[in-house]
């Protein structure tokens, strides 16, 4: 299956609020990487790249609920992989 980009002016695209922190793009993009490739690519796409779960879904060639469900997830995901890191840290 050949995926389509979705192009917008850059604009119209929002990455998430937060990123703009010391070192919270990269440890973002870190935990991202280590999610299942499915959560990868929709997670990177909507919250690094700012597409919508509709753009995504056009990206992947699924359906838009399959791009919300992947999103939250690998959100999810992020968020226990988050709690381990901060219990690796304490120990």
């Amino acid at each position: 299956m050949t995926r389509r980009p979705v192009t917008h002016p850059p604009h119209t695209r929002r990455s998430a609020p937060g990123l703009e922190k010391p070192g919270a793009f990269q440890l973002t993009l870190l935990r991202a990487l280590e999610l299942p490739k499915a959560y990868r690519e929709v997670y990177l796409l909507k919250e690094i790249q700012g597409y919508t779960l509709a753009e995504i879904a056009a990206i992947l060639g699924i359906s838009i609920d399959a791009a919300g469900a992947r999103w939250e997830r690998a959100r999810r995901e992020l968020v226990h992989l988050g709690d381990s890191d901060a219990i690796e840290r304490v120990r």
